[in-house]
């Protein structure tokens, strides 16, 4: 009796192993696989500043991409130091990184998750940066930065570069007409046609893309700031009119002056 009881109690293990084995086999354990690390063969890393010139105040973004190039699906980790980078100054001072509070480095989680890249697929990440470092957290001065980056386990690091410019003001007036000024990107220029007989209509840039009009800086009417934004050459000009015309026959004026824009100080 001992014996028919063993005999029956392996037999059920068999028919209840041999009911789970299509289970075990197609359960969520094998959909869930992750595949092997990305190589540098496979991905393309990349770091982005949306600008290459910031003037003060501004927020710098930069994008890091990870693209898959390849026809095989790969995997990645991120985490608060993947991607890993790191933003020096000229002197290769650190002014800002990942792990980084209170203007300077900082203990963060030390975790990963990994994640899966198909096959042309690209992980994106836009962090920004308020332009400030150190305690106490101060403005950091213009210059050229480098901003380096790359993801824990990959064998690939990128580089790129911004520069932060001060903007600095030109003031021009109606005796300044046909002069040529020349700014780097970042500057400003204002127009003062105050003290006139004349009335002027609104002062305008010949070329917005690389002198912009900033209306909201112009309080009053004659008054007009204009920023370089990039490398070229614009003219800014106004036509003057008289108030009593026709009927004093005072000749209308026009003003303007060119002003070429070059690229910020590095």
């Amino acid at each position: 009796m001992r014996r028919d009881v063993r005999s029956l109690t392996v037999l059920i293990a068999l028919v209840v192993a041999s009911a789970m084995a299509p289970l075990l086999e197609s359960g969520p354990a094998a959909s869930s696989v992750i595949p092997s690390g990305c190589t540098s063969t496979q991905v393309t890393l990349s770091a982005t500043p949306d600008q290459q010139y910031y003037t003060s105040g501004a927020l710098v973004h930069v994008t890091v991409a990870l693209h898959n190039h390849s026809a095989a699906a790969c995997s990645y980790a991120t985490g608060p130091f993947s991607p890993s980078f790191l933003l020096t100054n000229s002197a290769g001072v650190t002014v800002w990184g990942s792990c980084w509070f209170g203007g300077g480095p900082a203990p963060c989680a030390y975790y990963l998750r990994q994640r899966t890249l198909a096959p042309g697929a690209t992980y994106r990440d836009r962090l920004t940066w308020d332009q400030r470092t150190g305690h106490p957290d101060l403005p950091t001065p213009a210059g050229r930065y480098i901003f380096s980056v790359n993801f824990s386990g990959l064998s690939l690091r990128t580089t790129t570069s911004f520069v932060l410019t001060r903007p600095r003001n030109a003031t021009v007036t109606l005796v300044d007409s046909g002069r040529h000024y020349a700014l780097a990107v970042g500057d400003q220029l204002t127009v003062r046609l105050l003290a006139s007989p004349l009335v002027w209509n609104t002062a305008v840039s010949s070329d917005p893309r690389v002198l912009v009009a900033l209306p909201e800086m112009n309080p009053v009417a004659g008054l007009y700031v204009f920023r370089a934004i990039a490398p070229g050459t614009a003219r800014v000009s106004a036509v003057g009119n008289p108030a009593c015309y026709p009927q004093c026959l005072m000749a209308s004026r026009l003003f303007f002056v060119t002003v070429t824009v070059r690229a910020a100080n590095t």
